[in-house]
């Protein structure tokens, strides 16, 4: 059966843990995708700073996850996936890149475990712009070997997800925007692991800048789609606004007709997970639980059309 989700960015930790986790109860969902990546900001990490939340010992971070674990129980809520903090790889900063990629992912796992997460968002590293995709898939691989033996003990996947980038002031496709490249990110980990411990998280907003069809995406995915990252934009900006938004009159929105024949096709059974916080600003904050349930509702809607 499937289950609608919704990001937890603007909610926790602006809300106490048994607030957020209500609040999302209230407006229907029953998972939810824990952005640990509000710990770590992307600015901080462009200038270098490399003091943060993940910082403390392992064991004070358990006792302050535990209270999301205690609100999750109470209220019948279960985390589907986890963002790990990004970018994972900053160009030319190589302190920055030691402390995110020796310290905070791994944390990042450690935590999920913690929370019951079974998948877990790990952007590969982007290196398009400044070396050729074979250095990329090389230093990727590299790095992403050296999860695996944590992986394992703590009993956690990793998901990829398709990225796009920036040069000269325009998008490009980044790592994983082809299908095909996604397909081998997943197949050459699991094959070295010896086990099913990557999967897929795919981005329907990334998908629509990267003008990907989705129906292809998902269909060529097949089994290796293991959760979402759900919301729309108007083809230039990444804007992570509800499905529908922009409308597929005039070429703007994304083609969910497509997405729904691809999923039920592949017989998807996972959760629908809404990566939509940005939206929610848009409205007065008095407004806020009638948006969330609006998303819901959308979910709602795309789960059934997905199960006819």
């Amino acid at each position: 059966m499937i289950e609608i989700g919704v990001q937890t960015k603007g909610i926790i930790p602006d809300k106490s843990s048994d607030e957020a986790i209500h609040f999302i109860k209230e407006a229907g969902f029953t998972k939810l995708d824990y952005n640990l990546d509000v710990f770590l900001k992307i600015a901080d990490l462009k200038k270098n700073h490399t003091e943060s939340f993940f910082s403390n010992d392992i064991e004070a971070l358990r006792i302050y996850f535990q209270q999301y674990v205690e609100a999750m129980e109470k209220y019948g809520v279960r985390a589907s996936q986890m963002h790990a903090p990004y970018p994972v790889r900053i160009e030319e900063q190589e302190k920055v890149n030691e402390y995110v990629q020796g310290l905070v992912i791994p944390k990042s796992i450690i935590i999920a475990e913690v929370l019951g997460v079974p998948y877990v968002v790990v952007h590969p590293f982007k290196m398009q712009g400044f070396y050729s995709r074979e250095r990329e898939r090389q230093e990727n691989i590299e790095y992403f070997k050296m999860l695996v033996p944590l992986l394992k003990q703590c009993k956690v996947k990793i998901c990829f997800e398709n990225l796009y980038g920036g040069v000269g002031g325009r998008f490009i496709e980044g790592v994983c925007a082809d299908p095909e490249d996604a397909i081998w990110y997943v197949d050459t980990m699991n094959e070295y692991a010896g086990e099913e411990l990557f999967g897929f998280c795919l981005d329907t907003g990334h998908l629509q800048i990267a003008k990907r069809d989705p129906y292809e995406f998902i269909t060529k995915l097949g089994s290796r789609l293991k959760i979402f990252h759900i919301h729309e934009n108007d083809g230039v900006f990444d804007l992570h606004q509800m499905p529908f938004t922009f409308g597929a009159e005039k070429g703007y929105g994304l083609d969910w007709d497509g997405v729904i024949r691809g999923l039920k096709e592949i017989n998807y059974q996972g959760t629908l997970s809404f990566e939509t916080f940005p939206c929610m600003k848009s409205y007065p904050k008095a407004m806020a639980s009638d948006v969330l349930r609006t998303i819901y509702k959308i979910g709602e809607y795309l789960a059934e059309e997905i199960e006819k």
